[in-house]
């Protein structure tokens, strides 16, 4: 080959590689990957559970995790995939503080591939008292 047709060549594959990763779905891309969100009809499920007492492992050394208390699930990419964003409602106590009754609750999005590991915490935050959803019973 020449060396015009060689860096032709790369040129072509350089651009299909790129238009195959900006069309791959990842956690929080734009609405035609993101199915709606659906809510985990049994939150307590274990998956669910060591789900969310990952994700507080991953941001605070300093929590304890207590339970999930309520799980949306979201699938990326085609909404039959197992590819799925989780948003948690996560119970969770500061290690070493008395316990005086305060209620902690945080917010993660957690993105995962089929069903397996979590790959990855998108956001993770404190819900205040007020913007805070019913506790399920």
């Amino acid at each position: 080959m020449t060396t015009m047709n060689t860096c032709s060549l790369l040129l072509v594959t350089v651009i299909v590689a790129a238009v195959v990763c900006a069309l791959a779905p990842s956690p929080a891309t734009a609405d035609p990957y993101l199915c709606p969100w659906r809510t985990v009809a049994h939150p307590e499920d274990p998956f669910i559970q060591n789900l969310g007492s990952w994700a507080v492992d991953q941001q605070h050394t300093v929590m304890h995790f207590e339970k999930v208390e309520s799980a949306k699930a979201q699938g990326v990419g085609q909404c039959t995939s197992m590819t799925r964003n989780y948003e948690l409602i996560i119970d969770a106590s500061i290690r070493g503080t008395p316990d005086d009754g305060d209620d902690y609750k945080y917010r993660a999005v957690v993105y995962v591939i089929n069903f397996t590991q979590p790959q990855k915490v998108i956001s993770f935050g404190a819900i205040p008292p007020s913007h805070r959803p019913p506790a399920a019973n």
